[in-house]
């Protein structure tokens, strides 16, 4: 399974000390330096922040995905996320959008089609 670099375990063990009973239990079982896969989705993700009622907030990036554009999630239950690996080497990732008034405009585009096929 995949660990991130550069993640400060002895800062967020002390954060973690403070945090109500419900986020020390989710952290010890997803804990935030790991790489996870959405199940729902397939999209491998970062663990951002942690929420009480058992859900998390992730980063989606084209630095472990192939997409159209980077974002952060909210309201990801945490049964939905499983540990992964890194992309394989001759796996495409990156991101293609990233300037953000073209991120704005694909989203624009994208909100007019799904409304009109509704």
């Amino acid at each position: 399974m995949a660990t991130i670099e550069g993640f400060d375990v002895a800062a967020f063990a002390k954060w973690l000390k403070r945090r109500p009973k419900v986020i020390r239990e989710m952290a010890r079982q997803w804990p935030p330096d790991r790489l996870y896969r959405m199940k729902s989705t397939g999209q491998r993700c970062t663990l951002v922040s942690y929420s009480e009622d058992r859900t998390v907030r992730v980063s989606i990036t084209g630095a472990h995905n192939a997409t159209m554009f980077d974002r952060q999630v909210f309201g990801v239950g945490v049964d939905d996320l499983e540990e992964c690996d890194f992309p394989a080497s001759d796996e495409p990732i990156g991101t293609l959008l990233t300037e953000q008034a073209d991120v704005d405009s694909y989203i624009d585009v994208a909100l007019r089609f799904w409304l009109r096929a509704d």
